[in-house]
């Protein structure tokens, strides 16, 4: 029988796809692989952060030459200083002071004669009875073991001392002197400065210009040289030796005041100008009994003293008829009082120059009796009993 025509495939190939056909075992078909991703290109690395702009630090300038030194002219030599002397002489308190100024150098000098410019350092004596002199009572004070009292500086108000060196000047040749008199209590015024003031007190008088006033080298100077005369250093103060106090003047012994009156003043007075001084004069009744007098200028008298000398001032009475009125009447044991401008009493110029004096007010009334009306009156003369010091501080500008 013939064939259908159809071709019997090859041996190999059946055998082919039977081996393809026949394998053991699931067959899994994987999916196919996704595609690789695209290479990423690294990160470029970080750049370090730009350093700040530092400004450049300037240049220092180029360091100057040293010029050279020229040499030191050989110090010329300094004048001597000129030489003067200082010289305290005293009294009794309440009686004029000396002070003493001398050219002791050999060639004319030119000295500030100028009492202002005195100042004193009253140094207090250490013994317990004021006997004995300085040294006893030094020793005094060792012994005990007290501190000694302390030193009391007496000058001027600063307004009244002189700045400069330009006044009261004099000339003084070798070997010549100049005296002043100057009472003590001008410059101890005040009352703690006063208190020092007593008998056998240790004063230490000084006339010039502290060296820091000016300068050391520099004007003012109480001594310098003189036109014309050899070349010298001026000094700007001199300072006299220690002196003590002498012991006071014997007093005389008070007169018995009728009635037991008192009168009496403020102790001090600082006054500008003498012809506005106002003296206020109290009189006191000590006893148990009313007195009457007349208590008005015209019974009031005045001993003014200065380094001048001693004045008497008062109102020339007139006589006339008195009448009740006038008279005032002090109680027992109280005072009255009245008020007199001193220029109006004294002489014209008493005042005048600045300084110190002392004043010292009397109530006369023997001359202004009340008897003659019929009244009982005080008539007699009492002191004060104690004086009033007075710093007249400026003077007074004479009349055109």
């Amino acid at each position: 029988m013939m064939g259908v025509g159809l071709r019997r495939p090859s041996i190999v190939a059946v055998a082919c796809l039977a081996a393809i056909t026949t394998r053991s075992g699931p067959v899994r078909a994987d999916p196919p692989a996704p595609p690789a991703p695209p290479p990423v290109a690294a990160p470029p690395a970080p750049r370090p952060p730009a350093a700040a702009a530092v400004p450049a630090a300037p240049k220092p300038p180029p360091a100057a030459r040293p010029r050279p030194k020229k040499p030191k002219p050989p110090p010329s030599p300094s004048a001597p200083p000129a030489r003067a002397s200082l010289q305290v002489t005293p009294a009794a308190l309440g009686t004029p002071w000396f002070f003493t100024l001398t050219n002791d150098d050999t060639t004319p000098l030119r000295l500030v004669t100028d009492g202002r410019l005195l100042t004193l350092d009253v140094a207090r004596d250490g013994g317990e009875d004021g006997e004995g002199g300085d040294d006893a009572g030094a020793h005094a004070v060792k012994r005990s073991g007290r501190k000694p009292p302390p030193t009391i500086h007496c000058t001027l108000p600063g307004e009244l001392r002189p700045a400069t060196d330009g006044e009261r000047v004099r000339v003084l040749a070798p070997g010549v002197s100049y005296v002043e008199v100057f009472d003590p209590r001008l410059y101890c015024f005040e009352g703690r400065d006063e208190a020092a003031l007593v008998p056998g007190s240790r004063v230490t008088a000084h006339l010039g210009w502290p060296s820091l006033h000016g300068g050391a080298d520099a004007p003012p100077f109480v001594v310098d040289e003189a036109f014309g005369g050899d070349q010298r250093t001026g000094v700007k103060e001199l300072t006299a030796e220690g002196v003590s106090v002498p012991p006071p003047l014997p007093q005389e012994a008070p007169a018995d005041a009728p009635h037991k009156l008192a009168v009496t003043t403020l102790p001090r007075i600082d006054a500008e100008i003498g012809s506005g001084l106002l003296v206020e004069v109290w009189v006191e009744n000590t006893t148990s009994r009313p007195i009457r007098l007349m208590l008005r200028p015209e019974t009031l008298a005045f001993e003014v003293a200065s380094t001048k000398g001693v004045l008497q001032c008062s109102l020339k009475s007139h006589q006339a008829s008195p009448i009740a009125e006038v008279f005032a009447e002090a109680p027992p044991h109280g005072k009255l009082s009245t008020s007199v401008l001193l220029a109006s009493v004294c002489p014209d110029g008493t005042f005048r120059e600045a300084g110190l004096y002392t004043v010292t007010a009397r109530v006369d009334t023997r001359h202004a009796s009340g008897r003659s009306i019929g009244i009982e009156t005080f008539d007699g003369l009492v002191k004060a009993s104690a004086p009033t010091l007075v710093r007249v501080r400026h003077d007074r500008a004479p009349r055109p």
